[in-house]
């Protein structure tokens, strides 16, 4: 029985950061095409006509949101009606709409988001009334190859690895009640060296006689009350986790025991409550010490899958929060205890339940697949208010910034793409200096914590025979036969990072439509032995402290998932699980 967290309410999108008073307003919307770009001029933002209904968050590309139409339209429009509560402050909070969007409620135009994948809000408190509040909404998506797009097809057919586009809401949309005086944020941020946690945190205005109170418990038992008196807006404060009698006490977090500690924030104004936010955090450190990587001074062995989050009829939304739950639990299942989400941004709920089941998790910015001033701003900003929305969750080890040079493509030798990546790198790290960051995964590394490779050969004799001058490859020296890619840039040597095969497999059965990598398997004896052949190859690397498997599931035309695209498995997981536990 799966046991959660004292903030958890279900269905709630932000389980980080949960009042009670709050409301979703997901469901049947009205949506129309705006193909001649008129609906600005004609002022559709006081009402559609001639509309057809759509589920909201699927995109109109989707089964499930009742249109499924895969073809490019670049402006697309929506409509609802909802009846809300009356309150000091309302705010209301889109968690990703792709691309361009703009929001009217009752006449009011409230403001213009650029980029797909991060929360955007607005205060509507003087624009919502309690009964039939009209919200009007445009998008706007392209196939300009300079915004972040993921896995999203830039073309009007699928090709390689590339699918439908994913144009409007596609995560919920929710209004959230506050009185006059609350928290506007706050940065939590566990220390296992010194056994305390700094709080850094914003309320949206002072009043005299403020005060913050911060309660912790574990499992039931209290571990620490701490009172603050707010001067000012933005404040900090530390306080121990450990106990008296033993401080060996404190419960760390790792995949066999990913203990959390609950924590509500309180904000009274003489000794009345204004505000009550609940939440939690785990105490876990990561390092790379001699070319291992450690979790809480233990060395850890990366087992991951590389996925992608798409459902076949809901594309990149899933169905509900119990999908995520359904794809963790059978990827622990099978022995991996990692996930790389590739190219999204996934749901937050995603990432509570990586928390909750003890699973460590990439989080990869969507690549942008041109390189100039633009992709570097659009890049850079939206990676910013990503990393500010989702560093809160302890599951989450790695920061992938680039991926195969997607967007850098002459990073091998261009110093001002090079320069981009490192720029990113050093500002990832003065943001959040607790996880790991990837400048370039799977080639052409520049400044990285880990050293990642992708190769995609068929045998595990291929991989061993690569490998087996592991040197020479880190030392961008050519091995023959070895067709892989450079692992640095010009300029860029090994330091003694932690080493990983971040992508390999891709296995896919004959007899099904879509690709894999190398020849596809007549049986499933013939993909466990290939599997196994891979796997074992790589255990045996004595510098290799991890792998990532493509990947979880089909995805459109890339059949070479261990669960088809239902989510179902192919194969007893158990057979993959006995792969996985050999090293």
């Amino acid at each position: 029985m799966m046991k959660h967290t004292k903030s958890y309410i279900k269905g709630h999108p932000r389980p980080s950061f949960v009042r009670d008073s709050f409301q979703l307003l997901d469901g049947r919307w009205s949506f129309k095409f705006d193909d001649d770009q008129v609906g600005e001029k004609k002022h559709w933002e006081k009402g559609l006509k001639e509309t057809v209904p759509i589920l909201v968050p699927y995109v109109y590309q989707s089964e499930k949101s009742g249109i499924k139409d895969t073809k490019q339209h670049e402006v697309v429009w929506y409509e609802t009606r909802f009846d809300a509560k009356l309150s000091e402050t309302t705010m209301l909070h889109f968690d990703g709409s792709d691309y361009l969007t703009k929001v009217w409620l009752n006449g009011t135009f409230l403001g213009v988001n650029e980029g797909g994948y991060h929360r955007f809000s607005f205060d509507v408190s003087n624009s919502i009334k309690e009964k039939n509040n009209l919200m009007v909404v445009r998008v706007e998506d392209t196939f300009d190859t300079r915004q972040p797009r993921g896995k999203q097809r830039w073309k009007h057919e699928n090709f390689g690895c590339w699918y439908v586009e994913t144009t409007g809401i596609w995560k919920s949309v929710w209004l959230e009640y506050m009185k006059e005086f609350y928290l506007v944020q706050v940065d939590i941020k566990p220390d296992l060296d010194s056994m305390s946690v700094h709080i850094d945190y914003t309320v949206n205005r002072v009043q005299k006689g403020m005060i913050l109170k911060i309660s912790v418990t574990q499992d039931e038992e209290k571990i620490a009350t701490v009172y603050q008196e707010v001067f000012k807006v933005n404040n900090a404060l530390s306080f121990s986790v450990k106990t008296d009698d033993d401080q060996f006490k404190i419960k760390t977090w790792n995949e066999k025991n990913p203990n959390l500690y609950d924590i509500q924030y309180e904000l009274l104004i003489d000794d009345c409550l204004t505000d009550v936010v609940k939440s939690y955090f785990a105490v876990r450190k990561w390092e790379a010490i001699k070319q291992g990587i450690y979790l809480n001074d233990e060395p850890v062995y990366l087992k991951m899958l590389l996925d992608q989050g798409y459902w076949m009829e809901g594309g990149l939304t899933p169905l509900n929060e119990e999908a995520f739950i359904h794809d963790i639990e059978l990827t622990k299942q099978m022995g991996f205890n990692g996930i790389r989400k590739h190219q999204k941004i996934e749901d937050e709920r995603f990432y509570y339940y990586c928390d909750l089941l003890g699973v460590y998790v990439w989080l990869e910015m969507p690549s942008s697949y041109e390189f100039d001033s633009l992709m570097m701003k659009r890049t850079t900003e939206e990676w910013m208010k990503i990393l500010a929305q989702y560093k809160h969750y302890p599951s989450i080890m790695t920061y992938v910034l680039m991926n195969e040079s997607w967007g850098v493509h002459h990073i091998k030798s261009n110093q001002t793409e090079q320069q981009f990546t490192v720029g990113l790198y050093e500002l990832t790290k003065a943001f959040d200096p607790t996880r790991f960051v990837i400048s370039n995964d799977g080639w052409e590394h520049t400044k990285s914590d880990l050293v990642t490779i992708h190769n995609y050969a068929s045998t595990g004799e291929e991989l061993q025979k690569i490998y087996s001058r592991m040197e020479d490859i880190l030392n961008n020296k050519f091995v023959q036969g070895s067709n892989v890619r450079s692992l640095y840039a010009d300029g860029y040597v090994y330091n003694g990072e932690p080493i990983l095969i971040s992508e390999y497999g891709g296995i896919a059965f004959k007899g099904t439509e879509g690709w894999g990598y190398g020849e596809k398997v007549d049986s499933m004896d013939d993909f466990l032995t290939r599997l196994n052949g891979l796997t074992k190859s790589i255990h045996s690397m004595p510098m290799v402290s991890g792998y990532c498997l493509t990947q979880t599931t089909d995805v459109e035309q890339e059949t070479n998932g261990l669960l088809d695209a239902k989510h179902q498995p192919k194969m007893d997981v158990n057979d993959i699980q006995e792969i996985n536990k050999k090293r």
